[in-house]
């Protein structure tokens, strides 16, 4: 018996087939949609034959005689049984069982081997039509009594599997799709389709041995490799997913999908050099790209190159100017990194766009105390805590934390009297919150350090022993209380 050609793949397979061969022309508007679907059905068909030289084909397995028999046969039958009673009506099935009913189960006469091959392509290109219109019951259907005709078909068996997949019945479409992959191992779709199929069944292993199987075959294979890269990813294999992803680019450099997934995996890497070589490729394209702007901003940050991290921090400011929450990331994301001269500057130029942000004084504070800038650090911390008695309750931590700042700076200016004001406002503040039952062990810390300042050496003690119990690791805090 003559089989189908196992090109011929249901053509709805997670799109893979309608990528190599374009729909066909819906533009007549005098043929009624149930004819147009058995048009396009039979357009399809004949393009199979007419593209069976595309480097992804499998070998035809019909000879020239057949096809022209074949379609000087299926063409009309299809049009003429759609035209006049729809897309396979149930009486035409029935009448597909009883003929396959009496048909017998083999026979040695070339003429009726040869009419059951053309038999089974009939019944498979009306459950293609009928799986495109939505019925994949009839289409099944159809399958089935196709196969008994052709049980050795790939392209039957591989369009049921798709079917029972989409029904969930991943035991039935292995079966079905294995079979056809064993009888046409050429054929990549197949190897694709049962690829896929092991994917969703959550086989992830024998999915990514595949799509190797099927790269070695076709090296430029994009889908096999961007399906493998999937599976890397799901499975957590980063540098693996980065090298497959790195042979795409190769062959599509201009996938910007795929950029962002290999910044995103070298950032996971912590390997800057490679990710700042995407980064700039993406910034050549999008050069005005915020997102990529700031993500350039923070590698120079780990590189410890500051001044071109606040370039790039402050193009994006140019851009957004009256956005707050980007200026005290921008500072803070400097400050961070260790470069408190570059995150007081920031913090300076934000301040002159809203002078009330709180934490952009308390950066520039921090910037200029730092920097023995004694005078400008009491004004960025006066005004902080101004800007925080508005809301006491909410601040008292905060409160406390800036005046003990301030009485820092007034003695290290050698005011005695304000430096004490501000450490006995400092412990009115934090003991407030110290009183809460859910306090940390940072505010207990702060407490000691006041009591100490003020002199009160044994409740600066209790205080610090207080915080270790809610922190034991901290070191710092055991050195406070040995300290003599």
């Amino acid at each position: 018996m003559k089989s189908i050609p196992v090109h011929m793949v249901s053509f709805c397979w997670k799109q893979r087939i309608s990528r190599v061969y374009p729909q066909c022309d819906k533009s007549q508007p005098h043929i009624p949609p149930i004819n147009l679907y058995a048009i396009e059905t039979c357009e399809r068909y004949s393009r199979f034959f007419k593209d069976i030289q595309h480097p992804l084909a499998a070998p035809m397995h019909c000879a020239p005689d057949t096809v022209t028999s074949f379609l000087s046969v299926i063409l009309p039958a299809v049009l003429i049984g759609m035209t006049a009673s729809g897309c396979a009506p149930a009486a035409a099935t029935v009448e597909t069982r009883e003929i396959v009913s009496n048909s017998p189960s083999s026979s040695s006469d070339p003429a009726d081997e040869e009419m059951r091959s053309i038999r089974a392509q009939q019944l498979f290109v009306r459950g293609m039509t009928r799986a495109q219109t939505g019925d994949q019951g009839a289409a099944l259907d159809l399958y089935a009594q196709a196969l008994r005709m052709a049980p050795e078909s790939p392209a039957i068996l591989a369009a049921s599997a798709e079917l029972y997949a989409m029904f969930r019945d991943h035991v039935t479409a292995h079966y079905h799709l294995s079979k056809a992959y064993e009888l046409a191992p050429e054929n990549i779709h197949y190897a694709l389709q049962l690829a896929d199929l092991y994917t969703e069944m959550g086989e992830r292993g024998k999915a990514a041995r595949l799509y190797a199987d099927i790269l070695e075959k076709a090296p430029h294979h994009l889908d096999a490799r961007y399906d493998l890269a999937r599976i890397y990813m799901m499975e957590g294999e980063t540098l693996k997913a980065a090298v497959a992803y790195e042979r795409i680019l190769e062959e599509n450099a201009g996938d910007r999908a795929v950029r962002r997934q290999l910044l995103h995996l070298y950032n996971r890497l912590d390997d800057l050099s490679n990710a700042e070589r995407i980064l700039e490729g993406m910034l050549e394209d999008e050069p005005y790209n915020a997102e990529f702007r700031r993500v350039m901003a923070e590698i120079r940050l780990k590189q410890g190159r500051y001044e071109e991290a606040a370039e790039n921090f402050l193009y994006i400011l140019e851009k957004n100017p009256h956005d707050v929450q980007l200026w005290i990331y921008a500072a803070s994301a400097l400050r961070d990194a260790g470069s408190v001269v570059w995150a007081g500057n920031m913090a300076g130029k934000g301040l002159a766009v809203f002078p009330q942000a709180l934490d952009l004084h308390k950066i520039a504070g921090y910037a200029a105390m730092a920097a023995f800038r004694n005078a400008e650090a009491v004004r960025h911390f006066e005004e902080a805590v101004q800007i925080a008695t508005e809301n006491e309750y909410e601040n008292g931590v905060e409160l406390g934390s800036l005046r003990s700042v301030l009485g820092a700076l007034y003695t290290r200016m050698g005011d005695a009297q304000r430096a004490r004001q501000s450490y006995e406002e400092a412990l009115r503040h934090i003991g407030e919150a110290a009183k809460r039952p859910d306090v940390s062990a940072s505010v207990l810390e702060n407490l000691g350090d006041v009591y100490e300042a003020l002199g009160h050496r044994q409740s600066a003690t209790d205080a610090w022993r207080r915080a270790l119990e809610i922190d034991p690791n901290h070191q710092e805090l055991q050195k406070k209380i040995d300290r003599k």
